[in-house]
């Protein structure tokens, strides 16, 4: 009888158990056989919640509770199971308690979100928030007996809201404080969206918010302004003006004013255009104040043709003595340490002579400085930059200083060479095809006896190079296999295409069953449709005699691959250079499946052998 009064507690997890084996006979709530039928049933419905759910039961809140709610009291679980609500939760009980007390006086419910409770965790007191709800547990009298208890912590959430409310706030103060002019403006129509006082204390109104520029400004729409956004906005490029006249109606006073401004295409969140950030500067005054020195006119001059980035600046001689913050800041060196001639150390070693020989025919010419070179990065990552100069002569001629600027290009460098690899893997693909028609055709030819056997034999064989070039496509994005793959049947489907019927017997596959993953399954495919190719059109494969055999075995965490050619009747020669099937295995194997690879030509066939983290080829 005792066993069927005990079922409430079957199952529950690892709570459940906690509470069957734990000893009540001391704790005032006494064996689980005498508690009341509500405890029973709520502490059944606790226990089999997924929810972080806990019982406080009776005048000093007894605690219990299922495995979701366990990570919640951290350090003091298993401890705080039977143990008073007062005990357990002494940091925070001055919030919690009259919060239970006025559940049990009163009988009614109590929630809340992202209560702040400073608990204690690690012996250290942290500031955590709490999304809860507290519910009363009428016993058989019908009073309150209990609490039913659920929730879960909301610290992330809440810490991450405030610090984003925190930067848009500190960002909206720099851009209202900003000292120069900047606005948003949206969409196609160029509409005024944010504008700080900068801005507005430039163009002299106080109204252009909601407004678009030729409604809002509409003195500047005939002087090209309006077409120059349309083609920032559709084209997506950036433009900057530098020293640009612009007639400006401000408090009913037309004045003519010289600005720097940047056109800067902005996009949302989902990478459609948005509109365009704008930023001006009044030059005007300096523009003044130039025009009454000569030199200081050709010294704004210099400055004004140059890309601003880093800004430098150097003596007639080339003695470099001023960088802006901006290079230090990119190259992370120290201010002052790149003065003189130890520019030319932040160079990559392989540029540096053919910098030095540009620059000195510039400084005895007074021709532009223009030269691409590596620079090295504040990381210690060389990248590409663009670097131009020009000179700055006075009245007699005479060379008095030299202004120049440098601008990273690294990511438009690379996407380039990105290309130009592209490309000629595909051509190097196209090639290979042909070639490999070609000896399909021939194969195919000799081993058959009538047309109609050639045609359905040859067709058979273009179906199979369909479906394994469907596995190497260059770039596409559906080109990996749908799921993972034996390698065997990734091997047998890649060579299918370079055997006729005959010459199944040419090729032996050997190893345990391995699973590829579906991005290593394509780099593998990549590299078995390279050796198969080269097999066909100067190997193994395309000899009489020839034989390829491929096995692989475990060494550890390792697969070890092998690619064996053999060939009796004539020597294979080994290639002079290394071309670029051979740097395309490389690529696959060290880059995508981060392995290594030995590549040795024997007269008999070529060699390979490949060194690949089961892990990777699991990916």
């Amino acid at each position: 009888m005792r066993d069927e009064m005990l079922t409430f507690l079957n199952g529950g997890g690892r709570m459940g158990e906690r509470i069957r084996l734990f000893d009540w006979r001391s704790n005032s709530l006494g064996p689980p056989d005498s508690w009341p039928q509500s405890l029973r049933s709520a502490l059944s419905i606790c226990l089999y919640s997924s929810f972080p759910t806990a019982i406080y039961w009776g005048p000093d809140f007894r605690l219990l509770y299922n495995d979701a709610w366990s990570v919640i009291p951290g350090e003091r679980h298993p401890w705080a199971l039977g143990r008073p609500a007062k005990e357990v939760w002494s940091d925070i009980w001055h919030v919690v308690g009259p919060q239970f007390e006025n559940v049990m006086a009163t009988g009614e419910g109590f929630s809340t979100y992202d209560e702040m409770l400073p608990m204690v965790r690690g012996g250290v007191q942290q500031e955590t928030y709490w999304n809860y709800s507290i519910s009363p547990i009428r016993g058989e009298d019908g009073e309150v007996a209990g609490i039913f208890n659920q929730g879960n912590e909301t610290t992330q959430i809440v810490l991450a809201r405030r610090s984003s409310q925190q930067e848009i706030a500190r960002l909206s103060l720099m851009f209202e404080q900003a000292p120069g002019a900047t606005a948003v403006l949206r969409g196609p129509r160029h509409v005024f969206e944010i504008a700080n006082p900068a801005y507005l204390q430039l163009v002299g109104r106080n109204d252009i918010l909601g407004k678009s520029v030729d409604q809002a400004l509409p003195e500047v729409a005939s002087q090209g302004f309006i077409e120059l956004l349309d083609t920032v906005y559709k084209s997506g490029e950036p433009y900057a003006g530098r020293a640009i006249p612009v007639v400006l109606d401000r408090s009913g006073i037309r004045e003519q004013r010289h600005l720097d401004f940047v056109y800067q295409p902005i996009s949302d969140g989902a990478g459609d255009r948005y509109g365009i950030f704008v930023q001006a500067t009044d030059v005007t005054d300096t523009i003044r104040a130039v025009a009454a020195l000569r030199e200081s006119e050709e010294r704004y001059q210099a400055i004004v043709n140059s890309i601003d980035q880093m800004i430098w600046s150097t003596l007639p001689d080339g003695y470099h003595d001023y960088y802006n913050d901006r290079w230090y800041e990119y190259t992370g060196m120290p201010k002052g340490s790149t003065d003189g001639e130890a520019w030319n150390g932040m160079f990559h070693p392989d540029d540096q002579e053919r910098a030095w020989k540009l620059w000195r025919h510039s400084l005895a010419t007074g021709t532009p400085y223009h030269i691409e070179y590596r620079l090295r990065h504040r990381s210690g990552e060389y990248r590409w930059v663009i670097g131009r100069a020009q000179c700055v002569r006075n009245e007699a001629g005479e060379i008095i200083r030299w202004y120049g600027t440098c601008t990273d290009l690294h990511d438009l460098k690379m996407a380039e060479e990105a290309r130009q690899l592209l490309m000629q893997e595909l051509n190097h693909r196209v090639k290979n095809l042909f070639q490999l028609f070609e000896a399909m055709v021939y194969m195919t030819g000799r081993s058959s006896n009538t047309t109609a056997e050639m045609s359905s034999a040859l067709k058979a064989r273009l179906q199979a190079l369909s479906r394994a070039h469907d596995l190497v496509r260059i770039g596409a994005a559906d080109s990996m296999p749908a799921h993972s793959v034996l390698l065997i049947h990734l091997a047998e489907q890649i060579l299918a295409p370079h055997l006729s019927d005959a010459q199944h017997g040419k090729v032996s596959l050997a190893g345990p069953e391995i699973l590829l993953g579906e991005k290593s399954a394509s780099a593998m495919a990549l590299i078995l449709h390279e050796l198969a190719t080269n097999a066909t059109k100067y190997g193994a494969l395309g000899r009489a005699d020839g034989k390829v055999m491929i096995g692989w075995e475990l060494a550890g965490k390792d697969l070890v691959l092998t690619w064996s050619e053999r060939n009796s009747s004539a020597a294979i020669a080994k290639p002079t250079s290394t071309g670029f099937g051979s740097r395309l295995i490389k690529s696959a194997v060290e880059g995508q499946l981060g392995g290594k690879v030995d590549i040795v030509w024997k007269p008999s066939g070529v060699q390979l052998r490949l060194e690949l983290s089961q892990a990777r080829l699991r990916d």
